[in-house]
C-alpha cells in the first residue's frame, strides 16, 4: 500500500525538538455555495535533522506513529525559502548591529563635543568673574592679585586669547546648524520647506506631474505621495535647498 504524500508549507519551527508544523492546502468544491474553497490542515511532522525553517515548501510522507499527533516525516525539500529567509534575517541583524555601533560612536563624539563646549563656557564665565574681581579690587583674604592674574593668564593661554574682554570669537557654537550626512537626510531636514515650495503656485505644474492621476485625492494622501517622491534622491528638485 502506497504511503500518503502531501506537499505543504512549514508554518512553525523550533518550538519542539525534531518537530515542525506543516500546513497542507487543498481546493474542494462546496455544493452549498457552488464554488471551490481552500481547506487547510496542519500536521506535526518529524524533522530528524532540525533543518527545516519557516517558509520552506516540503513533501511529507506518512510513517508509523511516533506520538499521538505525529505520524508524518519530511521526505523532500521542494523549495528552501525558509533557509533564504533565515539568511536574510541574519543579514538584517548584522546590519542593525553595525548601525547601532555607528550610532553609539556618533553619540559619544557628540557628547565629547558637548562637554568640550560646556567646559569652554565655564572657563569664559570664570575668566569674566576673575577679571571683574581684579578690576574692582574684590579679593578674598587668602587670594591676592598675583593669584588672580595667574589664573586669568592660564585661561587666556588655553584659548589663545590676547586680551579680555575681547571682540574676537572665542567659542564656535553651531547649535543652529543643521546636521545631515547625505542628500536623503538633508531632504528630511528641509521637508516642510520643500512641501511649502511645491505647494506654491510657481511649481503647480511640477506638483501635478508628481501626483499624476492623484491630483483629486485628499490633501493628506497627496502629502504622503509627495513625501515618498521627495525622499527618493534620484528625483531632482526644481529648486535649491538652503545650505
Amino acid at each position: 500500500m502506497a504511503r500518503q504524500n502531501f506537499v505543504g508549507l512549514v508554518v512553525s519551527q523550533g518550538k519542539m525538538s525534531k518537530t515542525v508544523k506543516v500546513r497542507i492546502s487543498n481546493k474542494v468544491y462546496d455544493n452549498r455555495i457552488d464554488k471551490e474553497i481552500v481547506k487547510r490542515k496542519d500536521y506535526l511532522v518529524h524533522d530528524e535533522g532540525n533543518v527545516c525553517k519557516e517558509g520552506d515548501i516540503v513533501r511529507i510522507e506518512s510513517i508509523p506513529k511516533i506520538s499521538k499527533r505525529k505520524y508524518f516525516a519530511i521526505a523532500e525539500f521542494k523549495q528552501n525559502k525558509g533557509q533564504q529567509f533565515a539568511q536574510y534575517e541574519d543579514l538584517a541583524k548584522s546590519r542593525i548591529k553595525e548601525e547601532q555601533q555607528l550610532f553609539l560612536e556618533s553619540f559619544k563624539n557628540h557628547k565629547m563635543e558637548f562637554n568640550k563646549i560646556i567646559t569652554q563656557i565655564s572657563d569664559m564665565k570664570k575668566l569674566d568673574e576673575l577679571s571683574y574681581k581684579l578690576r574692582n579690587g574684590i579679593n578674598d583674604d587668602s587670594v591676592n592679585d598675583e593669584v588672580l592674574i595667574n589664573e586669568i593668564n592660564d585661561i587666556k593661554a588655553k584659548y589663545n586669547i590676547n586680551s579680555w574682554p575681547t571682540t574676537e570669537s572665542t567659542l564656535e557654537l553651531e547649535v543652529n546648524k543643521p546636521v545631515y550626512t547625505n542628500e536623503e537626510e538633508k531632504r528630511v531636514f528641509f521637508m516642510d520647506f520643500i512641501l511649502e515650495q511645491l505647494n506654491n503656485e510657481k511649481f503647480q505644474q511640477y506638483k501635478s506631474n508628481i501626483l499624476g492621476g492623484n491630483v483629486d485625492k485628499k490633501k493628506n494622501i497627496q502629502k504622503n505621495l509627495m513625501r515618498t517622491w521627495i525622499l527618493n534622491v534620484n528625483n531632482e528638485l526644481p529648486f535649491k535647498l538652503p545650505e
